[in-house]
């Protein structure tokens, strides 16, 4: 490198390290052995493993019942309903609902003979929406939740902190 530019150096990488993916990772959580599977027994691993890996991997949540919302479940779902509705999720419209809601993101998407909603809060607090109009949500079908999907489906929808829920709609 450079001597003579060490400040920019070091400015340099301030702004890569703020603007970084590996802040939000963490390696996959795949068993409660060493290193949670990630990587063999007595290697390190070059990111930290989340502490709560002995509970949360993907062995564990394979032994859950199919009907309990794990983060494997929701994945899961998610790509069984990205198959199965592909008119829909690969190549239907694509209409925003609340453009100006800076908490919620939340669209629809629809083919000619069905439509998906999906409502997103990007906030650390629990939020309430107000369910427009041209959403016209008929069932909640998953979310990123553990629990019952027992929600508004019209009118104001409390959200919880970075929840995110998929609907299904009217066209």
């Amino acid at each position: 490198m450079y001597p003579d530019n060490k400040e920019k150096l070091d400015l340099a990488r301030r702004v890569i390290g703020t603007k970084a993916r590996d802040h939000a990772r963490t390696p996959v959580q795949w068993s409660a052995e060493e290193n949670a599977g990630f990587c063999p027994p007595g290697v390190k691993p070059w990111m930290r493993v989340n502490d709560d890996y002995k509970t949360v991997n993907a062995a564990a949540q394979r032994k859950s019942d199919s009907d309990d919302l794990t983060i494997l479940q929701f994945w899961k779902r998610g790509l069984e309903n990205r198959k199965k509705h592909k008119d829909v999720f690969v190549y239907g419209d694509f209409h925003l609902l609340d453009k100006d809601n800076g908490n919620i993101f939340a669209y629809k998407r629809n083919s000619k003979t069905e439509a998906f909603v999906v409502v997103l809060n990007f906030t650390e607090k629990e939020v309430e929406w107000e369910i427009t109009a041209d959403a016209k949500i008929e069932k909640w079908v998953t979310g990123n939740y553990a629990g019952k999907l027992d929600m508004a489906t019209s009118g104001k929808l409390k959200l919880r902190p970075w929840e995110g829920l998929l609907a299904t709609a009217e066209v």
